[in-house]
């Protein structure tokens, strides 16, 4: 198994079949780091984002990566594989169980999104709530937000996001109720990282921070991503204009765990 981190663009070609923007903007150098099984001619290559394992090609001879997976990412990790089946076998056969997990895809209607209403929506936050584009403290809250990790987890340090991602804390009184946030970025666009606090679910606040993580978005002239984890992200997401789009398989360790 080699690092494919200083020759990528030859591979770029075998993640065709993906459509998600931790692809895009691995390949132009920015997050995650790649692997494959060998330099010439190779069966597979994965790159890893975070806790995501974007897997292609064939699963040959993937002994190097079960171990990569059970030392450097452990039970959490998400692998987004081309062909569930072949993978999920492969896997198996290095001793490595896992689970399926399904996940859904969304769009951008074809007009793009409605500002005007995505304004209202984050006008629509009572006077008990406040909105703020994080800074210096929101970042400090958001990296050591006990109720989600991803927030800020892409990125090098405090300068790094500042500088290339961007977020939307919204308070109630003083404490962090909800939250919208760069996952990811590329030349392009962003891809977004959104959750509440227990405590505060089920009240719309989703949908505030949401709405001006998108309007961020239009005012940058940049395309947002949205990969849903289940179906309430995906009503979440059609709330604020996307549309839905399909769903794909992932593979699951800790659902894998007997």
């Amino acid at each position: 198994m080699i690092s494919i981190d200083s020759c990528r663009a030859p591979f770029a070609g075998m993640f065709g079949w993906c459509r998600d923007s931790m692809i895009k903007s691995y390949f132009e150098g920015r997050i995650g780091t790649g692997l494959a099984g060998k330099e010439t001619a190779p069966r597979w290559a994965a790159v890893r984002s975070g806790d995501f394992l974007f897997c292609a090609g064939e699963p040959s001879e993937i002994d190097g990566l079960t171990g990569f997976i059970r030392e450097s990412i452990g039970g959490d990790a998400l692998i987004i594989p081309q062909d569930a089946d072949s993978w999920q076998a492969a896997l198996a056969d290095c001793g490595l169980e896992t689970g399926r997990i399904t996940r859904y895809h969304t769009r951008l209607p074809e007009g793009g999104l409605d500002a005007a209403a995505l304004t209202h929506i984050t006008e629509s936050a009572c006077g008990c709530l406040r909105l703020v584009r994080a800074g210096e403290a929101e970042y400090s809250l958001l990296r050591d937000c006990d109720w989600e990790s991803s927030f800020v987890s892409q990125f090098g340090g405090q300068e790094d996001f500042l500088q290339n991602g961007f977020a939307f804390c919204l308070y109630a009184g003083e404490e962090l109720a909800s939250a919208a946030s760069t996952f990811g970025y590329y030349s392009g666009g962003y891809e977004l990282q959104i959750a509440t606090a227990p405590k505060f679910r089920r009240r719309g606040y989703a949908a505030v921070t949401g709405a001006a993580f998108l309007l961020e978005c239009l005012r940058r002239g940049k395309r947002p991503h949205w990969d849903a984890a289940h179906q309430g992200s995906v009503r979440l997401a059609c709330r604020l204009g996307f549309l839905p789009d399909g769903e794909y398989t992932a593979l699951s360790l800790r659902e894998g765990k007997k």
